[in-house]
């Protein structure tokens, strides 16, 4: 893939971490790639991905849009538009992508929408439970749809729309608290799902037949379940977040696995902090403090999103590039 060539490099920012393994792990920033949408204008970024060929998609659930760009930034095309009819969206929340198709997940319409790679609808179908929040799609094309408020922990469709089973059991979490966590759906390169449960430790890498693989938990500093303040009966927002850190998205990024997670500051914004563990569970380093949120990967490159324009007078945000590395010595 020849995304270096695309990257602009920015300098080099050095973030270190304490760790617990005899292994120092740094994010070394490597550059940023603004959008070159022309004359468009994003709205809210929900999501980024990245295909094998290097497009990026960023899921716009403001612009009700999903961008799908070059890997060095310029738009190729917008994927569907405001709606509820054949190929609109009404508040989109994640992306996924298999061979010649880009499958949205819209979830204001209750649905997964179908486009071919040109922008063309294909099909859509129904996704009849309440908050869907994450989408991915196997190597052989099934379609994994997972919601905090269902029993279960993902159910997967056909790209019919037909039910081929139902995996794992949690307990919904009919909270809007749970709603802050962002995306906390992935996949390896190995195809295994990666999963969060937004509300608490254990982080999951499971088959998509819901056999569980690892388990990924550690007493991390800083890290704080979803409690309700002892003796309040309906405790204030502040209050949770005063300790709770939501965890997001888990990245498998070379041979491990970084779990993010989100700490909410009501006076002094929110924060993000990963731990690394090896791909078998075992916690390698923790309570990283990160720069941004992350949502793809590619090798040992961790690709976010800045909101603020990198040139003055632009309106676009760009997509950050990091790598992790391992310090040099260990």
């Amino acid at each position: 893939m020849k995304l270096i060539a695309a990257v602009l490099v920015a300098g080099l920012a050095l973030i270190s971490f304490s760790g617990v393994s005899a292994q120092t792990f740094s994010i070394e920033k490597t550059g940023e790639i603004p959008l070159d949408l022309g004359d468009e204008i994003t709205g809210q970024i929900g999501d980024l991905i990245q295909d094998t060929d290097g497009r990026f998609y960023l899921t716009d659930f403001q612009q009700n849009t999903v961008w799908m760009c070059d890997s060095k930034g310029r738009l190729i095309r917008r994927i569907g538009r405001e709606g509820s009819g054949p190929g609109e969206l009404n508040f989109p929340s994640g992306t996924t992508v298999y061979e010649d198709k880009v499958i949205v997940l819209d979830k204001g319409n209750s649905r997964v929408v179908v486009f071919k790679m040109d922008g063309t609808y294909v099909n859509d179908f129904r996704v009849n439970f309440f908050m869907a929040t994450g989408i991915l799609a196997s190597k052989d094309g099934r379609i994994a749809v997972n919601s905090l408020w269902e029993p279960t922990l993902f159910t997967v469709f056909d790209m019919d729309g037909n039910i081929v089973g139902s995996k794992g059991e949690r307990v919904p979490d009919q909270s809007f608290f749970t709603m802050m966590g962002d995306q906390h759906f992935n996949q390896t390169s190995a195809g295994h799902i990666l999963y969060s449960t937004v509300k608490e430790y254990p982080v999951l890498r499971m088959t998509w037949d819901g056999t569980v693989l690892a388990e990924y938990e550690a007493d991390s500093p800083g890290y704080g379940k979803f409690e309700f303040p002892s003796g309040v009966q309906f405790p204030h927002v502040n209050d949770i977040l005063k300790t709770w850190t939501p965890i997001l998205r888990p990245l498998a990024i070379s041979d491990h696995v970084l779990v993010q997670r989100k700490k909410v500051d009501v006076e002094n914004g929110v924060k993000y902090y990963g731990d690394l563990f090896t791909l078998d569970g075992v916690p390698v380093q923790l309570a990283m403090e990160l720069p941004f949120q992350f949502y793809a990967v590619d090798g040992d490159l961790l690709y976010g999103i800045d909101t603020a324009p990198v040139d003055e007078g632009a309106d676009n945000p760009y997509i950050v590039v990091y790598r992790l590395r391992e310090s040099a010595g260990q």
